[in-house]
């Protein structure tokens, strides 16, 4: 199944920076599955590949408060799982805790863990 990504509310675990490539996993993802329900799913990555990173990583974890994908240029407003892309990648994410992070890369790879099950979001 084909989720699409929702930046706010999404929780960051841990950022890794090796070589050009930047790793991202999001402990938990904001999503929506293919009938828009809303809910989480664990285990979610991010790799982008001929990246560099602006900002430092130390102090980016926990909750985005808002992200920004953009492609050649253009917005895309909810990335989907699992997808890959390629071109001029810009992600910028501001965490609730004040931190702003941006990479620039050339290709981004999204997938989630083969054991992730979506938790639909029953909240009011």
């Amino acid at each position: 199944m084909r989720f699409a990504l929702e930046w706010p509310d999404s929780e960051v675990g841990d950022i890794a920076v090796e070589d050009g490539v930047v790793r991202m996993r999001l402990s938990a993802a904001s999503v929506r599955d293919a009938d828009g329900h809303r809910g989480w799913l664990p285990g979610v990555a991010l790799v982008l590949a001929d990246a560099r990173l602006a900002g430092s990583p130390a102090h980016t974890f926990g909750r985005l408060a808002e992200g920004r994908l953009r492609q050649d240029g253009c917005d895309i407003s909810r990335p989907l799982l699992p997808d890959a892309l390629t071109g001029e990648l810009e992600l910028t994410l501001h965490f609730a805790n004040g931190t702003q992070l941006t990479v620039r890369g050339r290709s981004l790879a999204l997938s989630a863990a083969d054991d992730s099950q979506f938790k639909e979001d029953l909240s009011c």
